[in-house]
């Protein structure tokens, strides 16, 4: 699965040439984090919000967590997308299944959710934050959910790295087969700790095919600038 992900964004590298995307309107992660959710986060425990959203009838949720590796490891981790079935929770499937720009994926998902599973897919785009890496998506389409939207960003935390995941769902008609804003906040507390197990598992244990991640994703991202991966 490395293997496909290298080579779809080795394609992208191809065509995207020295320029560097970044995600505008990106801010730092961490801006509004309370001293008392520092220093959780600096205990490794995950801090979680919600708030309302214009648009959205359940709640927008945002999972903090600190990871042991730099931001370049964590977001190629991330964008290993083939492989992200095998590593998160309640996910069947994961792949890329076709481009939307130089540094835009149309990536397909299928979650274990009550009756049917959910199937979606999502415009995922990747690019430079301030201090690190960010990815944002959109859905395209889905079996249940009307919208899906979020962003994760990804930055430099000490010597290691600051992650915050934002969810945010419109479950349509048949939001109850989706489960409850209760449950799309566990759901995504699962996956950011599934998240920062792996990527550190990978560095300790796996450390080649993560620097190949890397390399691979600076090369779609940025044309190949040095990494920032310690």
């Amino acid at each position: 699965m490395i293997r496909r992900f290298i080579a779809a964004l080795a394609l992208a590298g191809a065509t995207l040439g020295p320029a560097v995307a970044v995600l505008t309107g990106a801010a730092e992660p961490d801006r509004a984090l309370t001293a008392a959710e520092r220093e959780r986060i600096d205990r490794g425990e995950l801090v979680g919000r919600t708030r309302p959203v214009d648009g959205f009838p359940w709640p927008e949720v945002t999972v903090y967590a600190r990871v042991a590796a730099a931001p370049a490891e964590v977001m190629a981790t991330y964008a290993d997308f083939d492989a992200q079935a095998t590593v998160l929770p309640e996910m069947v499937q994961s792949r890329i299944v076709g481009r939307d720009g130089p540094t835009a994926w149309r990536v397909f998902y299928e979650y274990d959710v009550a009756g049917p599973n959910e199937r979606y897919t999502v415009t995922v785009r990747l690019g430079r934050v301030t201090g690190g890496y960010g990815a944002a998506w959109d859905l395209v389409r889905a079996r249940y959910a009307r919208r899906l939207a979020g962003e994760m960003h990804v930055v430099e935390n000490g010597a290691g790295s600051l992650v915050r995941y934002v969810s945010r769902v419109d479950p349509g008609t048949l939001g109850v087969t989706l489960g409850s804003p209760e449950s799309v906040e566990r759901r995504l507390r699962a996956t950011v700790q599934a998240l920062v197990r792996h990527v550190e598992r990978l560095r300790t244990e796996r450390p080649d095919a993560l620097a190949a991640l890397v390399r691979t994703l600076l090369l779609a991202v940025d044309g190949g600038a040095e990494s920032d991966s310690r």
